[in-house]
């Protein structure tokens, strides 16, 4: 009877599950036990509050978990508290980003437990102006040019990523072609 109800309320929240395959939700659900260890406890909690993670691709959720687990170095209890998955992920990097870059967010390192970091919670929670009137100590207008900042960023590594591949040289100069050779010639002509 209390699982039928969690049920009824993750489809009330989200009715787009009723589309959804079973067998893609059973692999959502295994994606965030298996391969995120949640426990299932935590995995019931997460389907209770955020039922939409089910609709995530599957490579977008498990990436979403790596960066707050590895980048940020939040445990799986923190993420469930802060209902991690609410938030989009492109909105979570932008503001842990940001108050990395304002110092205001240290990465901790292996084995470290202790940090000074706001909590997750505080950082997926609040609305945007909160967050930058309490955490981020910022105006909106800042947070807004480093978003665009950031944005150019991560295009010009995408763009030096695929130049990278492009431009990989193998070290053999016979292999170049000629395009003055009798052959490009022909072709222009």
């Amino acid at each position: 009877m209390f699982q039928r109800c969690r049920l009824q309320r993750a489809l009330s929240r989200c009715p787009q599950l009723f589309h959804v395959p079973r067998k893609r939700l059973e692999a959502a659900g295994r994606l965030v036990r298996e391969r995120c260890l949640f426990t299932a406890g935590q995995l019931r909690e997460v389907l209770g509050t955020c039922p939409a993670v089910l609709l995530e691709e599957h490579r977008t959720l498990h990436h979403q978990f790596q960066y707050a687990y590895f980048r940020m170095g939040v445990r799986q209890k923190a993420m469930v508290d802060a209902r991690l998955f609410q938030m989009p992920f492109a909105e979570l990097r932008n503001r842990h980003i940001f108050l990395e870059r304002r110092g205001l967010y240290e990465t901790p390192h292996k084995g470290q437990t202790q940090t000074s970091n706001p909590k997750l919670k505080d950082i997926v929670q609040l609305s945007e102006k909160d967050f930058l009137a309490s955490l981020a100590c910022s105006t909106p207008e800042e947070y807004e040019v480093f978003k665009k900042l950031l944005a150019r960023e991560d295009e010009e590594k995408e763009e030096e990523d695929v130049h990278a591949l492009y431009t990989e040289d193998d070290g053999d100069d016979d292999d170049d072609d000629d395009f003055d050779s009798d052959e490009s010639k022909t072709a222009q002509e």
